[in-house]
């Protein structure tokens, strides 16, 4: 009997979460997303055609959530988005958003365009915004995530707090950006006002935006000791911040904040305001709080540490392909194409096309031996491999360099075990020459010379 009733609820519990997971597609057109937004029920995803339009010229956004959570979608895999945008012109009174979240909401984007723009230009002001009602109260969030996302031609803050009626009312849990796009825009996440307790930029670009990168603050603004937010910066790239509001790129202030930050695997280029710190983590409790490594800095402002955490920085231009047109991928052969914590790349992974995994080959051979083989073709146009051995498992380099002993490239960076190894190196990007190649791990070091006829 017991183990009826026990399998009965499981049924009822099952039953329960399908239908908080029901899925409803929506057409496109004029209207038919707010429609969709108001009819929702707490869980339901909205899946949208790809490479449709979804527009709102009636309204000043898309809706309000209040005491749902709901999730919008592109159908498929999510290569081909749904685009969304508010054809409504804002006003003296009225600025236009897409999405106002309230008390016990939560939302989720995945594979959509979001234009701000109208006749061309950046039209809209926000993303998220939020809303406690004509009288402030205190209302929590649950989650925003973005996911896959392409984001641009806002006027303001992304996902934006800067209400001062917000402070000491509104807490948002979780903030979850990855694998998205922003350019053209405000400040990512500009959390003045609202507490939060978790915040997370991954594999993502941010790319012209006009005022900070990320401003956090702590309980001087926010009135909410208890909700200053743990935040994760990893793999993301950051290019021409602070436009026509000169501002640090990412920023806390007004603490004390007493959870930690993790900044790592990324670049940061081209800030505009060079009297503005680059990475302003300040008022933290002690201020080390924050740990930092393996980024790249290039033409930006003053570096201030205080007591952090910090290793693995480097200042080099990273030669984007066409960081002006939104192209930022990494020349063949950078350094930063393994200068990531694990040995990878740093920056947004999308634009890491051009890195070669090194490939352990014969997995059941004994190696005896440190050995560094002739790449073979030599000479060669325009690739060519090289074959190494390692006795002993350890970080292992493998580096070019031209006859004066500049490095040109690294190829390898990272933790091996014991094996025989190839990197296959494309050499398109260098001119006519010989070049050494050097290998080093465990304490020793081998030197070969390769010859590149283009």
């Amino acid at each position: 009997m017991k183990k009826n009733l026990l399998m009965l609820f499981i049924f009822v519990m099952l039953g329960s979460l399908v239908y908080a997971q029901n899925k409803v597609p929506v057409a496109p057109g004029e209207g038919t997303l707010s429609q969709a937004i108001a009819s929702a029920q707490n869980g339901d995803i909205l899946q949208l055609i790809p490479d449709a339009l979804y527009t709102e010229s009636t309204s000043f956004n898309f809706g309000t959530l209040k005491e749902k959570s709901i999730t919008i979608e592109v159908d498929g895999d999510g290569s081909t988005k749904a685009k969304v945008q508010v054809l409504t012109a804002p006003t003296n009174d009225s600025n236009t958003a897409f999405f106002y979240l309230a008390d016990k909401s939560s939302i989720t984007l995945r594979g959509l365009e979001l234009d701000g723009s109208l006749n061309g230009v950046p039209s809209a002001s926000s993303l998220v915004n939020f809303s406690m009602g004509e009288t402030p109260a205190p209302m929590a969030v649950g989650t925003i995530c973005i996911e896959n996302c392409f984001i641009h031609d806002l006027k303001s803050n992304v996902i934006t707090a800067g209400n001062g009626d917000m402070a000491g009312n509104v807490v948002i849990d979780s903030t979850i950006i990855d694998n998205t796009v922003m350019q053209t825009t405000g400040t990512s996440v500009y959390y003045k006002y609202a507490g939060s307790n978790f915040i997370s930029l991954t594999n993502s670009t941010f790319n012209t935006i006009n005022s900070y990168g990320l401003r956090i603050a702590g309980p001087g603004y926010t009135f909410l000791p208890d909700n200053t937010p743990e935040v994760i910066v990893d793999q993301t790239t950051w290019y021409n911040i602070g436009t026509t509001d000169g501002r640090e790129i990412l920023l806390s202030e007004k603490g004390p904040l007493m959870k930690p930050w993790l900044i790592r695997n990324s670049i940061f280029v081209k800030e505009v305001l060079k009297s503005k710190t680059v990475i302003n983590i300040k008022e933290t409790d002690g201020d080390s709080l924050a740990t930092i490594s393996n980024i790249c800095l290039w033409d930006v402002g003053k570096k201030s540490w205080r007591s952090h955490s910090v290793q693995d920085t480097i200042t080099m231009d990273p030669q984007f392909a066409d960081p002006d047109n939104g192209d930022f991928t990494l020349p063949a052969g950078s350094k930063l194409l393994t200068f990531g914590t694990s040995g990878g790349p740093i920056g947004d992974l999308r634009w890491a096309t051009n890195a070669t995994a090194v490939e352990k080959i014969n997995e059941s051979e004994l190696v005896t031996n440190f050995s560094l083989n002739q790449n073979y073709p030599n000479p060669f146009n325009p690739s060519t491999t090289i074959t190494f051995r390692l006795e002993k498992a350890g970080v292992t380099n493998l580096s070019v360099y031209d006859l004066s002993g500049r490095e040109i490239a690294v190829l390898v960076n990272k933790n091996l075990a014991s094996g025989t190894y190839q990197y296959h190196f494309d050499a398109r990007n260098l001119t006519t020459g010989m070049y050494l190649y050097k290998l080093q791990s465990s304490g020793l070091l081998l030197t070969r010379k390769m010859m590149f006829l283009k």
